[in-house]
């Protein structure tokens, strides 16, 4: 399955002015379902239409932080961000997510960031773990033109 993670419009321009700080928490969430909707300047507006997974199975929903994360300015006009692998640890039943949305939890109404797409449905089961692992560059690497 090919992984496509999109950034909100104004994400770039966050990261580059330091609104998104490395110092921030960064909330990752799962979905069976997440529309994507570029203009989205809150968690909630983005959130339209979604289906976060319940608590459960070792998924809690708002809970999970990002760890080492990273924003920093790669260029003038671009910035990069980049945080530690993630995973759930399925527990009682199975952990399945057909997609994931990074916040910034420290800001107000929890700016979204990042939209990803895992291109289906991704399931653990007990005994594996949900994982997303980065590329070793970074989640996102934003150019600005």
């Amino acid at each position: 399955m090919a992984v496509t993670i999109s950034a909100y419009n104004h994400t770039a321009a966050r990261n580059r002015s330091g609104a998104n700080a490395p110092g921030d928490d960064y909330l990752i969430t799962l979905y069976t379902v997440l529309p994507f909707i570029p203009a989205a300047t809150t968690k909630a507006a983005a959130e339209v239409g979604a289906t976060q997974l319940a608590t459960a199975n070792g998924y809690t929903q708002n809970a999970k932080l990002l760890t080492g994360v990273g924003v920093g300015t790669v260029t003038t006009n671009d910035a990069n961000f980049d945080a530690d692998n993630v995973s759930w640890t399925p527990s009682g039943g199975n952990i399945a997510a057909a997609f994931a949305l990074i916040s910034n939890g420290t800001d107000t109404d929890d700016p979204p960031m990042y939209h990803i797409d895992f291109g289906g449905t991704v399931t653990a089961i007990p005994g594996d773990n949900f994982e997303i692992n980065w590329h070793p560059d970074g989640i996102d690497t934003l150019v600005v033109t």
